[in-house]
């Protein structure tokens, strides 16, 4: 029992479990989007079931760590989720209105490159060869899964994407601060991610109509049609997840050992959309998704967690 409790602290533990249920979230949404589901109705409901989710499991817990955050501890931890969930969820749906799916996924891990400078200059971490040698081969190996070798052509959606990166590379970076200085539990940090950003989406949404007209049909949403709940529910679990590992990987790691290993998402993702979707990789995509691993096993063997 004592092993396995040292085991699932572990940087690694964390980060894999994050990678795990982000891939999840990701092929339950697509799943809901291929049966028709809006992707910013779907995005606020699975906001709405993850706070009851985390209200239900968090506060009976946490109520009394949540009445004695200090509270600039508590409004850092706001801000750090509001810039994450709100602005970053937003830019993205943003973003893939505009541009196409095989953008969005390469420029998505722009984040990891975003990750390191934020944590370099906030965090000072430090910015040493192997940690930029391996971001290097990741973002190659990412490439080649995402594209096939195919050469990008930017779009004036790549844009809003490279900021959606900028805001969850923020987000994480300020939340990685306040989680590294102040005794706070990941899992509280968790439940005031949909506390946060909730506010942020409903504000966007509210102003949609003044945004350019190809972005408009993206915001048109009817938050009462609970077509897809199945979907939602499988959403929301996953989601609600991948925030309590992500922030046990911020508690015991550095911002940029998290960003590097959660490299593996994609690769977990190819080999569930394979076996659930009946999606094919081919064969400079299978190179990629090597390179992403081999990486990853050096991320993991040069202790960058402590970087």
């Amino acid at each position: 029992m004592k092993s396995t409790t040292k085991l699932i602290n572990t940087p690694f533990a964390n980060v894999f479990l994050f990678s795990f249920f982000w891939a999840i979230s990701i092929i339950v949404s697509k799943l809901a989007f291929n049966a028709g589901a809006h992707p910013v109705t779907f995005l606020i409901q699975s906001a709405i079931v993850s706070l009851v989710l985390l209200a239900v499991y968090v506060l009976p817990q946490k109520h009394q760590e949540l009445k004695s955050l200090p509270r600039k501890v508590f409004g850092g931890i706001v801000l750090a989720n509001a810039i994450h969930f709100g602005l970053g969820a937003f830019f993205i749906n943003s973003g893939t209105a505009l541009t196409s799916a095989v953008n969005v996924g390469f420029l998505s891990k722009f984040a990891t490159v975003t990750t390191i400078i934020f944590a370099w200059l906030i965090l000072k971490e430090k910015l040493t060869k192997s940690k930029l040698i391996s971001v290097a081969i990741m973002i190659v190996g990412v490439f080649l899964i995402t594209t096939k070798g195919q050469v990008i052509v930017p779009q004036p959606g790549d844009i809003l994407v490279l900021l959606a990166c900028t805001s969850f590379s923020l987000g994480n970076v300020l939340m990685r601060k306040f989680l590294k200085n102040y005794a706070v539990s990941g899992e509280l940090v968790s439940f005031l991610r949909p506390v946060s950003g909730l506010p942020i989406l409903l504000i966007f949404l509210l102003f949609s109509p003044i945004y350019p007209q190809q972005i408009q049909p993206v915001f048109n949403v009817n938050i009462s049609n609970l077509t897809f709940l199945p979907y939602i529910i499988g959403s929301s679990l996953a989601s609600s997840l991948l925030t309590i590992f992500l922030n046990r990987t911020l508690k015991v790691s550095s911002a940029s050992y998290m960003s590097m290993m959660s490299m593996m998402t994609p690769v977990i993702v190819s080999a569930m959309a394979i076996i659930l979707l009946g999606e094919s990789m081919v064969l400079i995509q299978l190179v990629g998704a090597i390179l992403i691993i081999l990486s990853g096993i050096a991320t993991h063997y040069l202790k960058i967690e402590k970087q």
